[in-house]
């Protein structure tokens, strides 16, 4: 578990040190709140691109072999936005570069944990899995009153380049072939039943849209709403820490729980919105509670999610997972760039109107996906379509 969430801490850095540096980073490059909006979008779309496929591949190959492959891509690459991230066209370049290493680490690392920890611990070890997220915001704004704001925003990319280095020296030698062993014959690994799993990815990417939003604008609002610099990094690290309980507590529940994981998630989701919402009033009082609200229920169910998946796909965990986490990372651009866009040409509080209303929506999906998933099973059929 503490391999899982350092692996996953340190693909995840550069987008949220980005978010967290936006204030520097944007004096320094000089582009707008929608370049950073581009700068977000660009990473978790990349992602994207290559997050199923690397399910199917870390199946063939076994986790411990992606993840390491992927520590070394994602140190290279923080030491080269250090050293080299001068320009807006850099910045945009290494982060796309980045998104892709992000994208094929993520199902490696859910393999990786589910093949080493007990059935009956999954739920948390995922929980602690995901909590490598509000990890990477939490280091990300510490790293403005510590790091940005004293000697300069590319050294916080050089640590966190260390922190990837650690993890490739922390990651074991792989001891199998994956999840699936099946002679590799892609033949016998079980199919994954399409309705389900794509209603339940584009819910996912409602919700991953509003939540990484919240990761990359909310120090810019904070700020906007009369925080210093320093106090915004600071609420920043508050909220990640809120979220980082949230997903260990709920990854604890899950494994006691032994159902209805579904209907947790669309309420955690729902009461997201209600966080989103409060940011929208742009009260300075309300920030800090706000914050908390959003980032504890707004982005603190996905390892719960990815448990749901997981136990809801035996024998095809990489492809599953790695399908609802591309519809993450496409949730994950959109959200961003529109956050942004609508800040540029409306307002901070349009902006979080129109997140709260995402999250509501994607609160809905997660009820309808699971609907789905059990009318599948009443008809007995668990293998309808291959996807990946």
């Amino acid at each position: 578990m503490a391999v899982s969430i350092t692996a996953t801490t340190s693909v995840t850095l550069p987008v949220f040190l980005t978010g967290a540096l936006a204030v520097q980073v944007r004096q320094s490059l000089h582009f707008s709140v929608t370049g950073l909006g581009v700068l977000v979008a660009s990473f978790f779309a990349a992602a994207s691109l290559v997050s199923v496929f690397a399910g199917a591949l870390a199946e063939r190959l076994g986790g411990e072999r992606i993840m390491r492959a992927c520590a070394l891509s994602v140190a290279l690459l923080l030491f080269g936005i250090a050293a080299f991230g001068r320009s807006y066209p850099a910045m945009l370049v290494f982060l796309v570069l980045a998104g892709f290493t992000n994208g094929t680490m993520q199902p490696a690392v859910n393999l990786f944990v589910i093949d080493a920890v007990p059935p009956g611990r999954r739920g948390f070890a995922l929980g602690v899995k995901q909590a490598a997220i509000p990890v990477s915001t939490l280091f990300a704004g510490l790293a403005v009153p510590a790091i940005a704001l004293t000697i300069g925003w590319e050294y916080a990319y050089a640590f966190a380049g260390v922190v990837a280095l650690l993890v490739l020296a922390a990651v074991p030698p792989g001891r199998s072939t994956g999840i699936v062993r099946s002679g590799g014959d892609a033949r016998n690994r079980p199919r994954i039943a399409l309705a389900p799993i794509i209603t339940l990815a584009a819910a996912m990417a409602l919700g991953a849209g509003a939540a990484n939003a919240l990761g990359a604008f909310l120090v810019e609002n904070a700020v906007h709403t009369g925080f210093s610099p320093s106090d915004a990094g600071l609420v920043a690290a508050f909220g990640s820490a809120c979220g980082l309980v949230s997903r260990l507590v709920g990854g604890a529940m899950a494994d006691r729980r032994g159902g209805r994981h579904l209907p947790v998630i669309a309420g955690m989701v729902g009461l997201g919105a209600v966080g989103y919402a409060a940011l929208a009033l742009q009260n300075y009082w309300l920030v800090i509670p706000a914050t908390a609200i959003a980032y504890a229920a707004g982005w603190g169910w996905n390892g719960v999610f990815n448990f749901a998946i997981i136990v809801n796909h035996p024998g095809a965990e990489g492809r599953a997972t790695g399908t609802t986490q591309a519809g993450a990372f496409i949730g994950s651009v959109v959200g961003p760039l529109a956050f942004g866009y609508a800040v540029d040409h409306l307002s901070f509080a349009w902006a979080w109107s129109l997140t709260s209303l995402t999250a509501l929506l994607a609160a809905g999906g997660m009820l309808l996906g699971r609907r789905l998933l059990l009318r599948q099973r009443e008809r007995g059929a668990t293998t309808i379509t291959v996807l990946g």
